[in-house]
């Protein structure tokens, strides 16, 4: 019985965790405030995030909100719509590049204790949900979406080519795509919607 209680436990840890939406069954509109401010912060690292790119950056988000809305039957209107069926205003969307110190433990290896300088990219935001043009808040939430660079002995494609670390032995930091905080303001962006279907589908008519 503790068992069972446990596995249901942990389930419901994982599933509340998951950003998953809840399709909708009939249409409604969407009034997105675009007055928010983009905030771009580099914590010991400018590796990946770019000042000069915020723009880009709540383009990409935007675009991550109004692409997975549309597939769940979400229509956006602007805020002189003679119709609005819910508000989205956000607190804020924040950048932030931080890094972080991994060593590696592997007494095989010439790179036994040797430290690597990490990069941890992460986007996230805060936003309320109103009822109609403002009229009732229906709630606040927050969300985000991250990455870091990762230690690795995995053979790459150079090391097959020239015959080299077959014993997994050589350690190097595994690095992101350059284009990785646009990817992640876009999937924020997903992430936001996720949490928005699930109160929608109750507040609808």
């Amino acid at each position: 019985m503790k068992i069972l209680f446990l596995v249901f436990s942990l389930l419901t840890i994982i599933l509340q965790g998951c950003y998953i939406a809840r399709p909708l069954k009939s249409k409604t509109n969407l009034c997105i405030d675009l007055s928010f401010e983009t905030n771009v912060n580099n914590i010991f690292s400018n590796k990946y995030l770019d000042k000069l790119k915020w723009n880009d950056y709540k383009t990409a988000f935007i675009n991550g909100i109004k692409n997975e809305g549309n597939y769940y039957n979400i229509d956006f209107v602007e805020n002189t719509s003679p119709k609005i069926d819910f508000t989205l205003v956000f607190k804020s969307f924040d950048l932030n590049e931080s890094s972080h110190s991994e060593s590696v433990n592997d007494e095989k290896s010439q790179y036994n204790g040797k430290s690597f300088e990490l990069s941890d990219c992460n986007t996230s935001t805060s936003f309320t949900l109103y009822k109609g043009n403002k009229e009732k808040v229906l709630g606040e939430w927050s969300t985000s979406a991250d990455k870091s660079e990762k230690l690795t002995n995995n053979r790459n494609f150079g090391d097959y080519v020239f015959g080299a670390n077959k014993d997994n032995s050589e350690y190097r930091y595994k690095g992101l795509d350059d284009n990785i905080f646009i990817d992640l303001s876009e999937k924020c962006g997903r992430h936001v919607i996720a949490k928005l279907t699930r109160k929608i589908s109750k507040n609808m008519k």
